[in-house]
This record gives C-alpha cells, structure tokens and sequence, in this order.
C-alpha cells in the first residue's frame, strides 16, 4: 500500500519512521505514521484538508530533539486512511470521534496534540471539548479563527459531480498549481516529490468524494470570542504573512486564552516552509518547559 502511481508514499524510503494502520470502535482504519523519541511524550498531529501525514514530514527529526513521540495522522477521507462514502462521515462530530478513539487505540489518557489548517480547526475544537485529555496544543495556519472565502471555489463543485469525477484521477498538474499558487508563500519550494507525494493519494478511489464532502460536511465557521476565552491548555499559534487562505486572523488568535501567537515570513504551510522556525517554536514553547 506505500506505492501509488509508481511513487513511494511517505515514509516508505525511512529507517527510523514507520508507519501503520490502526481499526478504531468506528471500524474505520486510518494510517498512524509514527517517529522521534518512543519514550517521550506524544504529539499528535491533524494535517489539512486535502493532505496527509506527508505535510510534518520534518517534525520527526526536529521535535524528536526535544524527547518529542510523534504521530502523525492520515485523517478519514485523506492519505492512505479509509475514505467512507457514507453522508455525515466528515462532519466535525465524525471527526471528534475518531480522535477519542484515536487516544483510545494508541494508549493516551493524555497527550499533546497539533493541527493544520482544517486540522488545526480539529485540534482546537478537541481541545475546548477535551480539556482533561490534552496536555499542550499548536495551531499552524488554523481554520475555525476567521471566514475562508476560497473555500467558495471548490464547493461550486455538486456532490455527484464529485462522485463521477472521483472515477477519473486527479491531474498532477492540478496539485502542482495549488502548492505554487494557494499553499506556498514560496512557490520556489515546491519542488517535483513535494507534488507527487501530494498528488499521490488523491489517485485512491474515494478521495475526491472524501474531499468535496469534508467541505460541506465539517465545521469551518470561526468559534465565538467567549468560546475563545475558555480555552484551558497551553498554547502556540502560527499564521503565514503571505498566506492566501487564513488572512488577519492574528487578533481572532490572541482571542485565545493564553496562547503564545507568531506569524512567519511564509504562506499557508508554515511548517513546510520554515520547519526550523516552525519546530523549534513549538519545542520551545511545549516541551522545554
């Protein structure tokens, strides 16, 4: 299952990450890809909508300097985990549920926890949900802070047109505009095995129905300033200068109680574009305390 269209998946060509497939109480599989420290504290970590665990491929070796157990998700829908074509199978609730089950599974009565973009949207709704469950949190570039008018475009797309077009693949060269032109701050990053691990699993039977569902079926909508008050966990939040998706959400960030906010030279995948800065925030600001 790590090769797609002739390309190794992340992590097949690494020695020291290995990745798995865990069955929650749902019966949904999804891929856990695991690395750093075995013995340290877990993190974690949600990848955004349309991505996979791909997208932190660089938090393995630079969180484990900080003792830091890594899991990075492949959330339902996306990467190599199921992708369920029942209605209701991305709602927020969905994926709330996945995420206990995931603590479950995996042994954590607590742990730290991470997101991008539509997962950092998850993390921080488990976290206000969850407080007794969540030891720490980082937010980079999170949905669920402002409005997100370019989610308009793809959702101009029908359901059953989804459904059709999923039968077809998804040209490269439409993964390869969206890294240049919507993700990247630096389009001079994006580089040929960027876009063949992204466009990979969009070749799976189910991921454009997955994708084109989560859209209309998860909860985008910014939480309300007093939900932001009652935020109950240490916190750190990255947001792009240049990135085109989550625009002037620094003030809704400060709204968060007690969260450490910076915002970066970068576009909207802060982590992929300054992993150093990126990682080293996080290390800092969670684990070496």
């Amino acid at each position: 299952m790590s090769r797609i269209t002739g390309i190794d998946v992340f992590p097949a060509s690494s020695t020291d990450i290995s990745a798995r497939l865990v069955s929650l109480r749902s019966g949904v599989r999804l891929r856990v890809v695991e690395g750093g420290d075995a013995s340290g504290k877990p993190l974690l970590m949600l990848h955004g909508w349309g991505a996979s665990a791909f997208s932190f491929r660089h938090a393995f070796d630079q969180l484990g300097r900080y003792g830091v157990r890594v899991l990075a998700v492949d959330l339902r829908g996306f990467g190599l985990s199921e992708k369920p074509a029942v209605a209701g199978s991305y709602a927020a609730s969905k994926y709330r549920e996945d995420i206990d089950d995931l603590f479950e599974t995996l042994g954590f009565a607590r742990a730290f926890l991470a997101g991008h973009s539509m997962g950092g949207g998850m993390a921080l709704q488990y976290a206000l949900d969850r407080p007794e469950r969540v030891e720490g949190l980082a937010l980079i570039s999170p949905t669920n802070l402002v409005e997100i008018p370019l989610l308009t475009v793809p959702k101009l797309m029908p359901r059953f047109g989804a459904r059709l077009f999923g039968r077809r693949v998804v040209p490269r060269i439409a993964i390869e505009l969206v890294l240049r032109v919507i993700a990247y701050g630096n389009s001079e990053l994006v580089t040929d095995e960027i876009i063949d691990q992204y466009w990979a699993p969009t070749q799976l039977p189910g991921y454009v129905y997955a994708a084109r569902a989560a859209l209309s079926e998860f909860d985008w909508k910014p939480i309300l300033p007093e939900r932001a008050a009652e935020l109950a966990v240490p916190t750190v939040v990255m947001l792009g200068a240049r990135d085109r998706l989550i625009r002037d959400a620094i003030e809704p960030a400060r709204l968060l109680r007690g969260a450490a906010v910076q915002e970066f030279p970068s576009g909207h995948c802060v982590q992929e574009e300054l992993p150093d800065q990126a990682y080293g925030m996080i290390g800092r600001y969670l684990f070496a305390r």
